[in-house]
C-alpha cells in the first residue's frame, strides 16, 4: 500500500531546540548527567541472523508537552555479533530505537527501566515502514534570516530522526502505526538566530500529524511535499485550504534508467499545449522546468491551465554516447481541476532517444494527385512532446532527440494565421490535424516517406 496526500504542517511550539538530537553522529558517552550503570544488548534480524552495524539509539522519556520535540539522545552500533554498549543510561527510564537500513527492519522499545535491562539481551527486530517526501524551503522575498537548506525530519519525543536538504527527497525507517512529524532547520545557529530575530518557536518548529491515517510495516507512507517557512501562520494555512493563498497542487512521479535504476539530474518538463500550436519559429524546444532528485524523484506545480483535455510531462537527460528520454502517461485536466495534494503520475523509464526522417507529399482535391508544382507549408511533431518543427512540403525533414516508442504523429498547416481563423471558428481539431500512429525505434531514425498533406477549408465567413 502507498499513500499519496500533499499535507502543510500544522503550527506547533515546541518545548525543545530543534538541535536537541546534536548527539546523533556521537558515542554513548557523549550526553552529560548519564547515570553510572552501563547498558547492553543483543539485536537479532526477523531471521535469527545477527544484526551487525545496526543503528541503537537510546533517549529518556519524555512528558506529553515535551514529546513535541527533538529528544536529546545518544547512538551507538552493534558490533558484527549483533551487540552494542552504552557506558551508561541517559536515565532510570528511557527509550530504544534500533534502525538496520540493510535489511529495513527496526524496534522500538518506548519504555525501559534501567534497573531491570533483561528486555534488551534479546532484541529482535521487525519490518519497518517508511515515511517518504521532499520537504521546500519557502523563503520570503527577503528574509530576515536566511537558514540554509539543512533540515531535520523526525518524530517529536521519539528518536527517530532524519538529515534532509530543501528540495530534495528524504526517506527515513519508521514503526508502523500513526504518528506525529516534526520539521524544523538543522543548523543551531540558525535557530538561534530566528530566535534572536523575533520569530516565534511555532513558526520555526513545524508539526504534522498522520490522523486518522495509518501506515503499515512494509508499506510507505509517501505524502508531500512539505514547506518550511516562517511567513505562514495559522490563518494562511486555512486560507491555503480554501484556495485563497498560495498554490500548493502539485504533480510528481520518479524517473528510472536501466535495470530499474533511479535516475538523478533528469530535466523535467510538463507539456500543455499537446498540439504544439503556440510554438514561435522553425521547431519547438524542450525547456527544462526542474529535475529529478537524488532517488529520481520529482515535483512541479500544477499546471495553471489545460488548454486542452490532458498534458504531459517528457524527461531528458544525457546518457553518455545518446541522449535518453522518457514521456509520462497522458494526465486529464479533470484530473487536477480540484486537486488540493500532490498527484503521483508514475514511473517512467528512460531510453535511447530516436529521430525521425521524412518527406511530405502534397495532395490535392478527391483523386489525391499529387501537385509537384505547389508547396505550402506544414508542422509535424510527436503530440504531447516538444518535438515540433515547420518545414513545407516536398522538403526533406528530420526531427532528433524524440521519446522512442509508439507516438501520435501530427500534421497540421504551418500558416498559424489559417489554424487561429479555424479555431476562433471552433473547428473541431479533427477536422484540420491528421494523426496517424509511428513506432520509433530505441536509439536509431525512423525513415518514413508516406505522409500526405491536404490543405484544410477555411470557413466560408472567414474567406
Amino acid at each position: 500500500m502507498k499513500y499519496s496526500l500533499t499535507m502543510v504542517m500544522a503550527c506547533g511550539a515546541l518545548l525543545l531546540a530543534c538541535t536537541g538530537g546534536k548527539d546523533v553522529g556521537g558515542t554513548a558517552t557523549d550526553t552529560e548527567n548519564m547515570m553510572t550503570a552501563s547498558v547492553t544488548g543483543l539485536v537479532k534480524r526477523s531471521d535469527g541472523t545477527r544484526a551487525d552495524s545496526a543503528v541503537v539509539r537510546m533517549s529518556r522519556v519524555y512528558s506529553q508537552n515535551e514529546s513535541i520535540g527533538v529528544p536529546e539522545f545518544v547512538e551507538v552500533r552493534t558490533d558484527t555479533a549483533g551487540a552494542f554498549a552504552f557506558d551508561s543510561a541517559i536515565a532510570d527510564t528511557f527509550q530504544i530505537a534500533v534502525i538496520d537500513e540493510n535489511v529495513e527492519e527496526i524496534s522500538y522499545l518506548p519504555r525501559v527501566a534501567a534497573a531491570s535491562t533483561k528486555g534488551l539481551e534479546k532484541i529482535k527486530l521487525e519490518k519497518a515502514a517508511r515515511f517518504a517526501s521532499v520537504l521546500y524551503y519557502d523563503r520570503e522575498s527577503e528574509p530576515a534570516v536566511e537558514v540554509g537548506s539543512h533540515f531535520l525530519v523526525y518524530m517529536p519525543g521519539m528518536p527517530f530522526v532524519q538529515n534532509v536538504f530543501a528540495k530534495d527527497s528524504f526517506s527515513m525507517l519508521i514503526p508502523a502505526g500513526s504518528w506525529w512529524f516534526g520539521f524544523c532547520p538543522g543548523d543551531p545557529q540558525m535557530v538561534a538566530k530566528l530566535q534572536d530575530s523575533g520569530v516565534a518557536d511555532s513558526l520555526i518548529y513545524r508539526v504534522w500529524n498522520m490522523g486518522s491515517m495509518e501506515v503499515d510495516a512494509g508499506d510507505t507512507l509517501d505524502v508531500g511535499p512539505f514547506y518550511w517557512s516562517t511567513e505562514f501562520d495559522v490563518d494562511t494555512l486555512i486560507k491555503e485550504k480554501n484556495g485563497d493563498g498560495k498554490n500548493r497542487s502539485r504533480i510528481s512521479g520518479q524517473v528510472s534508467c536501466d535495470s530499474g535504476r533511479v535516475c538523478s539530474g533528469v530535466e523535467v518538463m510538463a507539456i500543455t499545449d499537446i498540439y504544439g500550436f503556440e510554438f514561435v519559429g522553425d521547431s519547438s524546444v524542450f525547456k527544462a522546468q526542474t529535475v529529478t532528485d537524488s532517488e529520481g524523484r520529482w515535483w512541479l506545480p500544477v499546471p495553471a491551465e489545460v488548454p486542452y483535455d490532458s498534458f504531459r510531462v517528457e524527461f531528458r537527460a544525457e546518457g553518455g554516447d545518446s541522449v535518453m528520454m522518457g514521456l509520462s502517461r497522458y494526465v486529464m485536466a479533470s484530473e487536477v481541476a480540484d486537486l488540493e495534494d500532490t498527484l503521483d503520475v508514475g514511473t517512467v523509464e528512460l531510453t535511447a532517444s530516436s529521430g525521425l526522417v521524412s518527406t511530405i507529399a502534397l495532395v490535392i482535391g478527391p483523386s489525391d494527385s499529387t501537385q509537384p508544382l505547389m508547396v505550402n507549408s506544414v508542422v509535424v511533431g510527436a503530440k504531447g512532446t516538444a518535438h515540433f518543427v515547420r518545414t513545407v512540403t516536398y522538403n526533406s525533414l528530420k526531427i532528433n532527440e524524440m521519446p522512442s516508442g509508439e507516438q501520435e504523429l501530427l500534421l497540421y498547416s504551418g500558416d498559424t494565421k489559417v489554424i487561429s481563423t479555424l479555431q476562433a471558428a471552433e473547428t473541431p481539431i479533427e477536422e484540420y490535424v491528421v494523426s496517424t500512429f509511428v513506432n520509433l525505434p530505441k536509439g536509431d531514425d525512423l525513415e518514413w516517406q508516406g505522409m500526405t498533406y491536404t490543405p484544410p477549408t477555411l470557413p466560408k465567413s472567414a474567406k
